[in-house]
């Protein structure tokens, strides 16, 4: 009934009209003779449905047709019947028929513009009710974007529900580059979430959001395949057929777009339009919240790292420790692909990859050594200049370590001008880095180089602090095997001291002694254990020691300088003939001389005479302790001369038949040997000569038996008197020498001093007789005009002859 009451179009009301005065017209025309004038009340209805359909003059144009229709009809039945033209009745009928149509003509139209006026208003209620749960469910979209905890979490969220919101099939995400004035991907949801960050613009392409975001206005496209606004080839990645483009713009600044894809063809309406306009507005004002928090976020993120760093610094003592939380900051903060630093190798011309380099990717990968000739992060470290590369798959000679990178951005590692290495960042996009990127990692980089250039300063001081201490140790160990070793009067004593005390220092050594005569070194002496002696001898096949070594095997224009053995293994194979190079790694390693260790070889000289050659090595003993090494090995050369001479010494009576000293001869031999160590070293070194007073008249008194019985007291009082390597000796009749290695000038007076005194203050008893003696003392202090010994006893004996003339019995020294 609705229906009919309120048709929707005019087709009906037209319809009906026509039936009901077709019907009446034919009942008029079949019954009116029959019923009369009365059934002409019939025609109220169709003038009513015209009244009610058409208004006042639908009503009215009916009322009027019909009075036509009945005339008609009448008078074509009845030509003479004029009466019912006029009858009041008739009259009466007709004048309700137009009073009919006026009254239900009005009623209808006030009716319809009631109806109107309400669906109007619910039509309103309506799109009033669809623009608040519209903008309820943006509300929410953005109440959810702005609580996410990260720029792509916003995107994400804002993407899918506005691609939701719109009934889009696809919605397409993208920032705005302004520098390149190019629209970047960043988010999509629908067929194309995978592949769609890897989609790359140039600023001459044709796509929407450009056109969008310079329009400042929404683009409707009904067929993205046939529009102005999008390039065919661009079109033809996206699978939408129709797409509504979204430009998201805040205080003139342009952001980004979103692109609403449709896979059907559709047009938009003007409430479409409306709404992309009203979620334009509000979804910029979130991304630019979110931007400038991102923003805010990524500044904290750098100052947080910049003050990591620093701290590290401060707390780290080594560059491996350094490197490794500096990476690690850095890759998880700011460059979350591939990051790493690599060291400069200066004498290589190599960049190294440190071993904390990681990778975004979670396949097995390793940064490969760079040539300073060689990439990009190789053109940095030899140029100093940072470099940024958009897309390095268009650079020569790209060295491709991870295939997945785009781009990337090298800064050299730089102290004042001296590049230490490199630092790397690698991503997937292309264009990732941007110039605040470039300027951060320079600026992280010098603060990396401060650190490294300290701690390798510290380091350095350590090390030297270090050495200095072990040098120290070593001297101190070393000048107690020689005070040991001056106390051996044998070759072999010197050697078996030598190792022994080596071994309490943890050194190991071989000594092989030179015979001039042969010109043949031989394999004296081992500190080696005898475990490690059969191991040795088992795999050289015969006896160590004895063992003849020709000097050229040595290297004759080497064999005088104390060296480093760098490759002890080459040594070895020129010494023993016959065994492999294999086997001899396996004896090296078996007593302890590692790839890790050096030994030295050790030449034993004494004034350029080679007497043989040391090998020694130890855990401790490094490349640095050849200077050391080399003077200890020559103090060495000078104990074993003085046993050679002191041998040699004995061998010819070294001895004094009276007195039981040292002759001339010997006192000569090693005095020099004592002389020549202390000239070297510049040591001090005093010479006494003592007379006794008016021995001539002891001898004429007493008989020469006596006299020789006094000069032999004479001679035990001043040995005792004096140190053990004191040297005393007979020089001639009565007169003795002294000799006081490492004794200065003041020393040397006390010493002859108190000896004169000791002799005055208790004669000699000779039997039964006491026999007062005194004694004149001359001393000598060698300096730089002294040269040579037989210089120094000179001195010391004008000395002598000076306390002679100042009345005997007193100490004299030479000016």
């Amino acid at each position: 009934m609705k229906t009919l009451a309120y048709p929707d179009n005019n087709r009906l009301p037209s319809l009906l009209i026509i039936i009901t005065f077709a019907i009446y017209v034919a009942f008029f025309a079949t019954y009116h003779d029959r019923m009369g004038s009365g059934i002409a009340a019939l025609a109220i209805i169709p003038v009513i449905g015209a009244s009610w359909y058409f208004g006042i003059r639908g009503g009215s144009l009916t009322s009027v047709i019909l009075v036509l229709v009945n005339t008609a009809i009448i008078f074509i039945a009845d030509p003479s019947d004029t009466g019912w033209f006029t009858s009041p009745g008739n009259l009466m009928g007709n004048a309700s028929l137009f009073l009919i149509s006026l009254v239900v003509g009005s009623l209808a139209t006030v009716t319809r513009e009631r109806r109107e006026a309400i669906l109007k208003l619910e039509k309103y209620e309506r799109e009033r009710q669809a623009h608040t749960n519209f903008l309820e469910r943006l509300g929410s979209i953005t109440g959810r974007a702005l609580e996410a905890d990260s720029l792509t979490s916003t995107l994400e969220i804002l993407t899918e529900s506005i691609g939701r919101l719109f009934g889009a099939d696809d919605c397409f995400f993208s920032l705005w580059d302004e520098t390149k004035q190019v629209p970047v991907p960043a988010v999509a949801h629908g067929s194309m979430s995978d592949i769609y960050l890897d989609i790359q613009f140039e600023p001459q392409d044709q796509v929407p959001s450009t056109f969008a975001l310079e329009a400042g206005e929404p683009i409707a496209i009904t067929d993205l395949n046939d529009s102005p606004y999008i390039d065919p080839k661009i079109a033809a990645i996206y699978p939408s057929h129709s797409m509504l483009v979204i430009p998201l713009i805040t205080q003139k600044r342009k952001l980004g777009s979103l692109l609403l894809g449709y896979n059907e063809s559709r047009s938009f309406t003007p409430t479409d339009m409306e709404r992309a306009r009203t979620a334009a507005e509000q979804v910029a004002l979130v991304l630019s919240k979110s931007l400038s928090l991102e923003e805010e976020r990524k500044q904290v993120k750098q100052l947080t790292a910049l003050h990591d760093i620093a701290l590290i610094s401060i707390d780290v003592d080594n560059e491996d420790e350094l490197i490794n939380r500096v990476t690690d900051i850095i890759g998880q903060n700011l460059f979350l692909d591939n990051f790493g630093i690599l060291l400069l190798d200066d004498q290589a011309e190599i960049l190294h990859a440190h071993p904390s380099y990681r990778f975004y990717s979670s396949e097995e990968r390793h940064m490969m050594d760079v040539p300073l000739d060689k990439g990009i992060t190789g053109q940095v470290a030899r140029t100093g200049m940072a470099q940024r590369i958009g897309n390095v798959r268009r650079v020569k000679e790209y060295l491709d370590v991870d295939e997945r990178t785009v781009s990337e951005l090298s800064v050299p590692i730089k102290f004042k001008e001296r590049i230490l290495g490199v630092i790397n960042a690698e991503s997937t996009k292309k264009d990732a880095f941007t110039e605040d990127d470039e300027r951060l990692l320079v600026t992280l980089a010098g603060q990396i180089a401060i650190a490294m250039e300290q701690i390798r300063k510290a380091q350095a001081e350590r090390k030297w602090l270090d050495q200095l201490a072990h040098s120290n140790d070593l001297i101190y160990a070393l000048a107690q095997i020689t005070t040991h070793m001056e106390k051996a009067f044998s070759i072999d004593d010197i050697m078996r001291n030598l190792g022994e005390e080596l071994k309490k220092i943890e050194l190991t050594c071989i000594m092989a002694v030179y015979d001039s005569d042969k010109n043949l070194f031989n394999v004296s002496y081992t500190s080696m254990e005898p475990e490690f002696i059969e191991i040795v001898e088992n795999g050289l096949g015969y006896p160590m020691i004895r063992y003849t070594l020709a000097p050229d095997k040595l290297g004759p224009e080497n064999i005088l300088y104390p060296i480093v053995l760098s490759s002890p293994v080459d040594e070895i194979q020129k010494l023993f003939a016959g065994i492999p190079r294999q086997g001899v790694s396996d004896l090296l390693y078996a007593i302890g001389v590692g790839p890790e260790r050096e030994p030295l070889r050790l030449p034993l000289v004494f004034e350029e005479n080679l007497l043989g050659i040391l090998w020694i090595w130890g855990e401790n003993l490094t490349k640095a302790d050849l200077p050391i090494m080399s003077i200890f090995a020559k103090q060495i050369g000078v104990s074993l001369e003085r046993a050679r001479l002191f041998q040699e010494v004995q061998s010819l009576a070294l001895t004094d038949h009276l007195t039981g000293l040292q002759n001339r001869r010997s006192l000569f031999e090693l005095g020099q040997v004592e002389f020549a160590r202390a000239h070297r070293l510049n040591r001090p070194f005093c010479c006494m000569m003592l007379d006794l007073d008016h021995f001539k008249q002891v001898n004429d008194t007493y008989g020469h038996p006596v006299g020789d019985q006094v000069l032999k007291e004479f001679a035990r009082r001043c040995k005792e008197s004096v140190r053990e390597i004191d040297l005393v000796g007979r020089y001639g009749g009565e007169e003795l020498i002294i000799l006081l290695p490492e004794t200065d000038r003041e020393t040397a007076l006390q010493i002859a001093e108190r000896l004169r005194s000791s002799i005055v203050v208790k004669p000699i008893k000779i039997s039964d007789r006491e026999i007062a003696i005194t004694v004149s003392i001359g001393v000598a202090t060698k300096d730089e005009n002294t040269l040579q010994l037989e210089t120094l006893i000179a001195r010391a004996d004008q000395a002598m002859y000076m306390a002679k003339h100042k009345g005997r019995n007193c100490v004299a020294t030479s000016k």
